[in-house]
């Protein structure tokens, strides 16, 4: 086989080749479930190139991709372009952790002599994490709110016994370490879908509020309720306000469903932390007034 040249790897491989494996998912170290992009650029203009995986450094054990099960290389050929990049995507699929892989591109010239570059792949057990808390984590019980600017309003004709305003935090962890834009370091967009539950169910008012990044902003959601939350911020916060009911302690339930981040399609790992409750006690009734 050739020794390397004339193919300059892309930036995101130099500065990630051998790395060892860690707390996020990269493209030389993918959370099983996550697609990555692999590219070469500095590639001749128009020749043929292929994309493959073997077992080992040396070329040997060359996985056949319709037999195995635990990558899909989206699209292994091609012809090099005007902006002498090759490239392809890989899916890392359940069971890809149990091996490491050599992902090779040869380059073939009209002449019919060949190039190789590979980059070894450690893939790792996924670990992308969305998960919900109280804030602070420990405010997990309350009285009502009883102020005027929650509508609570003791002195008028038809009692009015106001909205007691939450939050909670939706966390990101352990996302893919993005190092593909200019903005080295940054992480994918991610995303989910909240559900916001109270039992008793009295068919009162209780919704969300808004929901905020410090990078994002606030945050609108789609047809589906989905929110996108920028790949710059680990956390969200989520207000939401629930409609007071006089005589019930009312167990207020925040889940994240849905979990996703973008361009890896990575999936949550982790479902027993999906969703925090929040207790708002009971508020004492008080009966019309009598004897006057």
């Amino acid at each position: 086989m050739n020794q390397p040249k004339n193919i300059i790897i892309l930036v995101f491989m130099l500065l990630a080749f051998g790395l060892t494996a860690n707390a996020q998912s990269s493209a030389l170290n993918p959370y099983e479930g996550a697609t990555h992009t692999y590219a070469w650029s500095g590639v001749t203009q128009g020749l043929n190139y292929d994309f493959y995986i073997t077992a080992n450094a040396d070329g040997s054990g060359m996985y056949n991709d319709d037999l195995t099960g635990e990558f899909d290389i989206l699209n292994a050929t091609g012809v090099v372009g005007a902006d002498g990049k090759a490239a392809t995507g890989i899916s890392w699929n359940t069971g890809a952790a149990a091996n490491v892989y050599y992902m090779w591109l040869e380059v073939t010239s009209t002449s019919g002599c060949s190039n190789y570059r590979y980059v070894r792949v450690t893939p790792q057990t996924n670990q992308f994490d969305l998960l919900s808390e109280n804030v602070p984590v420990t405010n997990t019980i309350s009285c009502p709110a009883t102020a005027s600017e929650d509508g609570f309003n003791p002195g008028s004709d038809t009692y009015a016994a106001g909205s007691t305003v939450l939050q909670f935090k939706v966390t990101r962890a352990n996302g893919t370490d993005n190092t593909l834009t200019a903005s080295a370091g940054d992480t994918y967009d991610w995303s989910f879908i909240p559900q916001l539950m109270v039992d008793p169910d009295l068919g009162l008012s209780n919704v969300i509020i808004t929901i905020e990044g410090a990078k994002s902003g606030v945050v609108l959601a789609d047809v589906n309720n989905r929110y996108q939350i920028s790949g710059l911020d680990n956390d969200v916060t989520v207000t939401v306000s629930i409609q007071n009911a006089p005589g019930y302690d009312l167990k207020v339930d925040m889940k994240v469903t849905g979990q996703k981040e973008h361009n890896t399609n990575l999936s949550d790992s982790d479902p027993t932390n999906d969703n925090v409750t929040h207790t708002i006690q009971v508020m004492p009734v008080i009966g019309g007034m009598g004897g006057v």
